[in-house]
């Protein structure tokens, strides 16, 4: 770097600022908070604790260009945005290790690339997972660019997403400041790793102890009685709170303009109501049980998330729902439909369903069996992530996550299968929740013949049998 000084560049700096920085700051956190709020339910929302952005400051800046790993890239002021590319900086803090998960699946409905009509993009290529491999110092977090189309210009604005206890990490040991090309004091070092790992096994706790009370609640919410006793319905009234809540419960259903997960509703009554009602759900044991009582003529769906189908069954998938699926993906609308009920849902193509299939089946052969359970479907998706970085041709791990949730419940000898045996287990898994959410009817052969298609199921077992 040795084509301006400081005066020159601190020139540049105000501005750029002015004209380019501020109010890309201002449209990408308000394009970001969007984005969030309409691809979350608001349970999930609820679990963001903040959305917040800065824009780096001049000295700060400077400091950064005289880096080593900058100089060389840096000729003129003209180059710093093309290489610093945190000038604006976004972050998300949220409570759990899971919620990182949730952020990440929310920002999937991003374009690849930004437009007029959806300015804001992911880079998906610069995507740096500090959780699963913190920085030597101990900091983790998960950052991804992002790319927003402010005008005519592209500018990119760098997003973290940390939980609270990585959050307060960073607050603690004021980890940017010394962010320096020098060596910490040796005690200074030690005890922030020290303190990360903490921080770190109490993330740990936290989820498990999410992990647990999600198992509570969903017990209570499903309950061992499906079906009400008619019998006992009669022998009295509706008390004046009950008949209040099953109004809003069924104010909700006619709303319903897609299948809703019974947790989700069953925590707004408790965000109305109180987080007591949970207790025994009005005297009914579970919300499944006083939710048939409330809305005799509502039907659930079948299956192991329990959903309540909309009083009609939709059409078309909505236009502005749509778009929240990357249009360069060529996809089955029914795709999209299931996506706008599962955000986890990957709307991808058919290439890359047929690769995640035979890196998992490797993944598996190389595992072999294991007993079905979180901690075989996290070393698959670990293993076969890994082993599609190394090819040059990265998956992404909340993909290959979901198809290895599906294909390990659906093995209960926890056997490895080959590509062939996961494609047909995925895709017949992924029929039976459409027909199950009435997305598809039953007899709809013609449309499942072109989802397996797109699923790559039929591509697997040719591939597979090419092989064989």
């Amino acid at each position: 770097m040795t084509g301006f000084g400081y005066g020159e560049f601190g020139a540049w700096y105000d501005s750029y600022r002015s004209d380019v920085l501020e109010p890309t700051l201002e449209v990408a956190m308000e394009a970001l908070e969007h984005q969030l709020v309409e691809q979350l339910t608001d349970r999930d929302v609820a679990r963001l604790r903040s959305i917040g952005g800065r824009v780096k400051s001049k000295r700060r800046t400077w400091r950064k260009l005289r880096q080593p790993r900058y100089r060389d890239q840096i000729n003129s002021v003209d180059d710093i945005p093309a290489v610093i590319d945190d000038l604006v900086g976004l972050r998300v803090t949220c409570t759990n290790l899971r919620d990182l998960d949730m952020v990440q699946v929310a920002l999937d409905g991003l374009p690849k690339q930004p437009s007029p009509k959806r300015p804001l993009s992911i880079d998906e290529s610069s995507e740096r997972d500090y959780v699963e491999s913190p920085k030597e110092s101990g900091y983790r977090g998960w950052h991804v660019n992002l790319r927003l189309m402010l005008e005519s210009t592209s500018v990119t604005c760098e997003l973290q997403v940390r939980t609270l206890l990585q959050d307060s990490w960073g607050e603690l040991t004021h980890e940017d400041s010394y962010s320096k090309a020098g060596e910490l004091p040796p005690l200074v070092e030690i005890l922030s790793k020290r303190m990360a790992d903490l921080l770190a096994t109490l993330d740990d706790i936290a989820e498990d102890l999410r992990s647990e009370l999600d198992r509570i609640d969903e017990a209570a919410v499903d309950g061992a009685d499906d079906q009400p006793d008619e019998s006992q319905v009669d022998e009295r009234d509706l008390s004046a709170i009950e008949a209040d809540a099953a109004e809003l419960l069924a104010d909700r259903w006619h709303t319903l303009d897609r299948p809703t997960e019974l947790s989700s509703l069953a925590w707004e009554l408790q965000k109305e109501f109180g987080a007591e009602v949970s207790d025994d759900w009005f005297g009914h044991h579970s919300f499944k049980r006083f939710l048939r009582l409330a809305l005799p003529a509502a039907e659930l769906s079948t299956g192991r998330h329990v959903y309540l189908l909309p009083p009609t069954e939709p059409e078309t998938v909505p236009a502005v729902e749509s778009a929240a699926v990357a249009p360069e993906v060529e996809a089955p609308r029914e795709a999209a439909e299931l996506r706008r009920v599962d955000r986890t849902f990957p709307v991808i193509g058919t290439e890359q369903w047929v690769r995640i299939y035979e890196q998992l089946a490797e993944a598996w052969r190389r595992l072999g069996t294991r007993t079905p359970s979180t901690r075989t479907i996290n070393e698959l998706t670990r293993s076969a992530r890994d082993r599609a970085a190394a090819t040059g041709e990265p998956l992404s791990r909340r993909h290959l996550d979901h198809v290895a949730k599906v294909i390990v419940s659906s093995s209960d000898a926890g056997e490895p299968l080959d590509s062939v045996a996961i494609a047909e287990a995925f895709a017949t898994a992924t029929l039976q929740r459409l027909v199950d959410l009435r997305v598809i009817a039953q007899s709809s052969t013609k449309r499942k013949r072109a989802i397996r298609e797109w699923l790559g199921a039929s591509h697997a077992s040719h591939s597979g049998q090419t092989k064989a």
